[in-house]
């Protein structure tokens, strides 16, 4: 058996409201247990006896079905997600010429997805890869101005990454 976090794409953004009461219900239809989710952003924890390709299949559909949408997660371990944030090469707190900072972690399909979107970036820019992660950060208040959030937003890389703070993986290991 595994712990799982699944950080669904695109919920509780763009009108697609879901109640995390409602999905965590979904999920837990769809066979896996201990299901318990994190903020109203589509982080959910649970744990299941199957391989992930399976478990990540399952609950796609049973999301997708369930609320109308072609669901897109990503599935990690929970060491795998303490593994990510230790691997986070930013400060919490952190400031770049006077301005405090927010580290973002992007989840992508693929380290060749990552090695596309940083490929796009100036040097200037705060982010690295890791793998299928991408780290970054940007001034407060600037997280859509961002050229990463930029980059992350075209059509080629949108469906196939989701962003979360680093305080919200933090919250998930909490959990």
């Amino acid at each position: 058996m595994s712990d799982y976090a699944a950080f669904l794409r695109g919920i509780n953004v763009s009108g697609r409201r879901i109640p995390m009461a409602d999905l965590a219900e979904c999920v837990a239809g769809a066979g896996v247990r201990d299901v318990r989710t994190v903020l109203a952003t589509g982080n959910i924890l649970f744990a299941a006896d199957a391989p992930r390709e399976e478990v990540a299949s399952r609950l796609a559909s049973a999301i997708g079905g369930r609320f109308g949408f072609e669901a897109r997660l990503f599935l990690k371990t929970l060491p795998e997600v303490a593994e990510i944030v230790a691997a986070c090469p930013f400060a919490r707190t952190d400031t770049h010429d006077g301005a405090a900072l927010h580290t973002y972690v992007t989840f992508a399909s693929s380290a060749q997805t990552v090695a596309d979107v940083l490929a796009e970036l100036g040097p200037a820019e705060r982010a690295a890869g890791h793998g299928d992660v991408l780290f970054w950060q940007t001034p407060k208040g600037s997280s859509l101005e961002n050229p990463v959030a930029k980059a992350l937003g075209r059509a080629r890389f949108k469906e196939s990454s989701t962003t979360r703070n680093i305080n919200t993986l933090d919250k998930v290991l909490a959990r």
